[in-house]
């Protein structure tokens, strides 16, 4: 079965990410994380439990609402999480209310990622992201 994009409703493609199979739409750049997926992501860039991540993925049910888009999997409206990234900038994203997973617009896993402190090596796994997908650094 093709998941279909959640924003587009176009086929989403499969990507190898670091040994996780995302899927993406090569038509708004958009990533669907299935359920474990982000945790595998976590463990692969090597974040460690008071990092950013960890307290984000801890806190996942914090400030939702339903949301405009339907899951991949199971066609439900998902709901949009809010994320306090830092004073005046929150970071959206879309949850399945069933579990089956995340889906993150363009650019959103690379915010998500930034959140972690340089130490984890998270700037790497940004530049292969933006590499994969198509966006330049921002050196």
């Amino acid at each position: 079965m093709i998941s279909v994009c959640p924003k587009c409703d176009v086929g989403l493609f499969i990507v190898n990410f670091k040994s996780i199979e995302v899927d993406y739409c090569e038509r708004c750049r958009g990533v669907w994380l299935d359920a474990g997926e982000l945790e595998q992501l976590i463990q692969v860039t090597g974040a460690h439990p008071s990092d950013p991540m960890r307290r984000f993925h801890n806190h996942l049910v914090a400030k939702s609402r339903t949301g405009k888009h339907l899951c991949p999997r199971c066609d439900r409206p998902m709901q949009e999480l809010v994320i306090e990234e830092s004073v005046g900038r929150t970071l959206t994203l879309d949850r399945c209310p069933r579990g089956h997973g995340l889906w993150f617009d363009a650019d959103e896993l690379q915010e998500l990622l930034a959140l972690c402190p340089p130490a984890i090596g998270a700037s790497k796994t940004i530049e292969y992201l933006n590499e994969l997908f198509g966006k330049k650094s921002r050196t």
